[in-house]
């Protein structure tokens, strides 16, 4: 793997650091008067979701530029021994465990299609799209009187088992629209 000038960044890269797999989230070169310059990335670690914050400066400790390959995979369902993939080419089956996959997993709907990384033969992460449909199974049916003014959000469990907040418009029975990245409301879907 040949090595990247971090100056070279930008978002949605992948390299590896560390002997780590990330995505490039942020980049903000900065050069703050007769100092040298370095570069502020935020890297989202593929194996897990974790966000964090690198600094690179000057030669030394550039990133390496990632070569891996993704595949398509559906998921398929799981049990108390993890989450169970089908890659959609060959239908090999692939388990990662919950906490391989951090938040992804309470996004996850059976037979959904997301895009799994494989870097050295080994799964690196999946990525799920921005945004997915869910049926709202349960919700409160009316919010109280009083806290009508403004924004008014409430618990609604998903078909997935998630509970997410969403208006106070929304019923047992419909569908929203959820961001993945965080399970917020978007909109009715």
């Amino acid at each position: 793997m040949s090595t990247i000038d971090p100056g070279r960044l930008r978002p949605g890269m992948k390299i590896v650091l560390d002997k780590q797999l990330y995505i490039v989230l942020d980049f903000n070169l900065r050069t703050p008067g007769n100092l040298r310059s370095f570069v502020v990335c935020n890297l989202r670690r593929y194996a897990d979701g974790k966000v964090v914050e690198t600094t690179f400066r000057g030669g030394a400790g550039h990133p390496e530029e990632a070569d891996f390959e993704q595949r398509t995979v559906q998921f398929l369902y799981n049990d108390q021994d993890g989450y169970y993939f089908m890659d959609t080419k060959t239908f090999d089956q692939i388990t990662l465990s919950a906490e391989y996959l951090g938040f992804s997993a309470k996004m996850l709907q059976a037979e959904a299609e997301c895009i799994m990384a494989f870097w050295d033969g080994k799964p690196a992460g999946i990525e799920l799209p921005g945004k997915m449909v869910f049926k709202v199974v349960d919700t409160m049916s009316t919010v109280s009187k009083g806290n009508t003014s403004g924004n008014v959000l409430k618990d609604a469990t998903l078909e997935n088992g998630f509970v997410a907040q969403v208006p106070s418009f929304v019923k047992t029975g419909d569908s929203i629209r959820v961001n993945t990245e965080d399970g917020s409301y978007v909109e009715r879907a």
